[in-house]
């Protein structure tokens, strides 16, 4: 019993000690197997990091090897150092032209920094063509003596006891000897708002109101014109009166007032003066407030601070509280992630060529420039080494408004008159157009400066896709042939946008494959607003809180001077009618059956050639050489097809409308004339009673058209009635205008069937599918270059006046 109580206390020990070797084992090993783990995690990592480095320096070193995409053809936008005959002046024919004219004293001219309205001085100055007949046989044969480059110079002679404009030519550039009169004695009163009338109209106005109805503002309108801080009033805006609605020889003009804010326009107040321009102290002869009309600034603050006036204080919110007017990002957004939108690239480079002023591109060539008074303008139109056209240029933009209030009511704008060259500039890659395009800059000569201003920006060429075929087929059944064929509409197109203060003007002109030429204008911009009222719903739309959308019309005039197979041309319409005949296959003798035709009528004469739509009468419009005809005898021909049309509904002879009578007709067409050369000038705002070019005097002359050089005058336009989603700006869609110049038996047959660009897919076998199909031409969209990166950005964060005007000056001046 001793020894087994002895021994079992000894095997506890035992057992104990052998357990606790085992469990101190087993921790041991457990922390072994935990280290192991850890060490092969962190492994993991470590290999996982390095996989992702292999990877990442593997694709960069791939990226890295891929070579940028090929330029393409050549593009050299230096200045030439001998322009053709339709480049823009040259900073040295500027200079060489500046040099001469402050030489010749009969001129009497001020520099720009000295100018006012009594002194005689330089407006603008631009290429002036030479006669057309001088150019043809310089630029066809080569021959006769090359055509002197020429400027035409706006003068301003407010020097004289008679004050005047005059219109000179100066010649030869860049070295030029003399000049010769161009037009003499247009009315002073004619000339457009100047920097030395504006600015003294506007500190005069600002002065006079401040001093005698500031308190009156600030109660009315919450603000006041100086020392105002945030709550600034502005006058901004102007309205011409013309003597054809004003009844006076004298240059008038309603200053509007507006917050200053962004953008102004859409910020009007109840309150305006009419300001005699021709009175050296810039007389206010009215008032207009609060829908009621004052003969000057005192008696308005006299009846008002005598309360006989009824006071409809409108305090308009601060751009903080309001920001319909402003294009602030806001709303939903979207897309819901931040996915970039599609861009358009040339995989293998440009496909056309730009030599200074000169495009080539495919079959096509042409020159183009910007004029200063006019706008942009190409010149010599080649398909397949044949001239098309001459000349197509922008005339005119013309806006015509409607309101009660008489800051509307005579805002009938020309364009012109504020230039409109100088109007395009700034165009940003990435959303005016595509980033790969090509940019030109633009020369003017005005008022500010003896030396050439350049804006940046102000052109834009570029080929871009379509999205839709220009042709394609496919037959599915073999019933008609199994086959597939098309080809994708890849264009040329030259851009231009004016924004014409609030107003924005995109102009295209479009080159297709086919030999087509397509001229567009799309609108957009800021509508222009007047305060809201109730007194007449039938002139606008009272779109936001306090402010109306006035009817408006905008109006398009473009010059296009056809050479078909050369210079001796007719025109000649295709009239689309019905025609009943005896239908003899029917039983019933009397049946007839009625279908359409078509009728050829020549034109003779320049007034049967002023053609106004008729919904009853469609047409074709044909221009062709008598000449040259194709092989069935059918003349070769251009149609001129325009799907911008619209009529300008305001008598003819009445207030502004003898300025535009171009508008009168969607077409006219008259034997060309070295000696009409624009359908409207920088006076028409105000020259109405006697318009400096009458339009309508082209066609007085009934000239003879046939076998003659036509010039073809296309008007376009839109009426638009603003309306909420015109805020804050007017978008595109709806707004767009074209006219067309379309082969008509001019090829024998489509001149786009020897592009490469197109792709065909067809059975192996003919009209037997299940042989096969082989596709030709179709193109790898598999890039292995990169495209250039679009570093606008970068550019205009370091250099602003890319886009905006600079402390120093309008834009850069060489």
């Amino acid at each position: 019993m001793d020894n087994n109580h002895e021994t079992e206390p000894l095997d506890k020990i035992n057992n104990d000690q052998s357990k606790a070797r085992h469990e101190e084992e087993s921790e041991k090993h457990r922390k072994t197997i935990g280290r192991f783990r850890i060490a092969l995690f962190a492994a993991g990592i470590v290999i996982l990091l390095l996989l992702i480095i292999v990877i990442v320096v593997g694709v960069t070193k791939k990226y890295e090897k891929i070579e940028p995409c090929s330029s393409g053809q050549r593009v050299d936008l230096s200045e030439p150092l001998v322009p053709s005959i339709f480049h823009d002046l040259t900073s040295k024919e500027v200079k060489g032209m500046m040099d001469f004219l402050f030489k010749q004293k009969d001129l009497n001219l001020t520099r720009p920094e000295k100018m006012s309205v009594k002194s005689s001085y330089i407006f603008s100055a631009e290429l002036h063509l030479p006669n057309k007949r001088d150019a043809i046989s310089y630029l066809d044969r080569g021959s006769g003596q090359r055509p002197s480059r020429e400027a035409r110079v706006i003068i301003f002679r407010g020097d004289l006891l008679i004050p005047k404009i005059m219109e000179i030519i100066v010649t030869p550039l860049p070295n030029p000897t003399h000049y010769t009169t161009w037009i003499d004695d247009i009315p002073f009163q004619y000339r457009p708002v100047t920097g030395p009338d504006y600015g003294g109209a506007l500190v005069s106005i600002t002065t006079k109101t401040n001093e005698k109805a500031r308190q009156l503002l600030l109660e009315s309108f919450g603000g006041t014109l100086v020392d105002c801080g945030d709550t600034c009033l502005t006058y901004k805006y102007i309205s011409p009166m013309s003597a054809a609605v004003s009844g006076r020889k004298e240059r008038l003009y309603w200053y509007w007032m507006s917050q200053f804010v962004e953008f102004y326009i859409l910020h009007p107040i109840d309150f305006a003066v009419l300001v005699n321009m021709d009175d050296p102290n810039y007389a206010i002869e009215k008032v207009w407030y609060n829908e009621h009309t004052f003969d000057s600034l005192d008696s308005l603050v006299k009846q008002y601070n005598e309360n006989k006036l009824q006071k409809k204080p409108i305090l308009f919110p601060v751009m903080s509280e309001n920001l319909f007017s402003t294009l602030y990002r806001r709303g939903t957004e979207v897309p819901k992630t931040n996915q970039r939108a599609p861009i358009s690239i040339e995989p293998d480079g440009k496909r056309y060529s730009v030599q200074g002023q000169h495009v080539t591109y495919m079959n096509w060539d042409f020159d183009f420039r910007m004029s200063s008074t006019r706008g942009p303008q190409l010149y010599d139109i080649r398909f397949m080494d044949e001239r098309i056209v001459y000349e197509l240029a922008l005339q005119e933009v013309s806006v015509f408004y409607s309101g009660y209030k008489p800051t509307q009511m005579f805002s009938n704008y020309f364009d012109s008159t504020a230039l409109i060259g100088p109007q395009d500039k700034g165009l940003v890659p990435g959303v005016d157009c595509p980033s790969h395009a090509t940019f030109t800059d633009a020369l003017h000569v005005m008022e500010s400066s003896t030396k050439p201003i350049i804006y940046k920006n102000a052109f834009c060429i570029f080929e871009i896709n379509t999205g839709m075929p220009l042709r394609r087929h496919h037959s599915f059944s073999s019933f008609h042939g199994t086959m597939y064929e098309g080809l994708p509409n890849s264009v040329l197109i030259l851009r231009s946008i004016l924004s014409v203060v609030n107003y924005s003007y995109l102009l295209d002109v479009i080159l297709y494959q086919t030999g087509a030429i397509e001229v567009k204008v799309v609108s957009t911009g800021y509508i222009l607003a007047t305060p809201f009222t109730s007194n007449a719903p039938n002139f606008g739309v009272h779109v936001s809180d306090n402010i109306n959308g006035n009817l408006h019309h905008h109006m398009f005039s473009y010059k296009v001077d056809l050479d078909i197979e050369g210079t001796h041309n007719r025109y000649r319409t295709l009239d689309i009618s019905t025609t009943a005949s005896a239908n003899r296959f029917n039983p019933d003798p009397n049946a007839k059956i009625i279908q359409g035709q078509f009728v050829i009528s020549e034109k003779k004469t320049e007034k049967e050639a002023a053609y106004k739509f008729n919904f009853d009468t469609p047409k074709y419009h044909l221009f062709y050489s008598n000449l040259k005809s194709n092989k069935f005898g059918v003349p070769k021909s251009y149609r001129l097809f325009n799907r911008g049309m619209s009529k300008q509904l305001l008598p003819s002879g009445k207030g502004n409308e003898p300025a535009m009578a171009w508008m009168r007709y969607q077409m006219a067409v008259t034997k060309h004339s070295d000696r009409e050369r624009t359908s409207s000038t920088i006076y028409s705002g105000l020259d109405a009673l006697d318009p400096v070019v009458n339009f309508q005097k082209f066609l007085d002359n009934n000239d003879t058209i046939v076998d003659e050089d036509l010039v073809a005058w296309v008007s376009m336009g839109v009426q638009h009635i603003p309306h909420t989603e015109d805020l804050p700006v007017t978008h595109t869609p709806g707004m767009d205008l074209s006219f067309f110049l379309l082969p008509y038996n001019y090829f024998p047959e489509d001149p786009a069937m020897g592009s490469r660009d197109s792709m065909r897919i067809e059975p192996n076998v003919y009209n037997n599918p299940k042989s096969g199909v082989r596709v030709t031409g179709f193109n790898n969209e598999d890039l292995q270059c990169k495209p250039p990166s679009n570093s606008y950005k970068e550019m205009v964060e370091a250099d602003p006046g890319i886009l905006f005007e600079t402390a120093e000056g309008q834009s850069t001046s060489i």
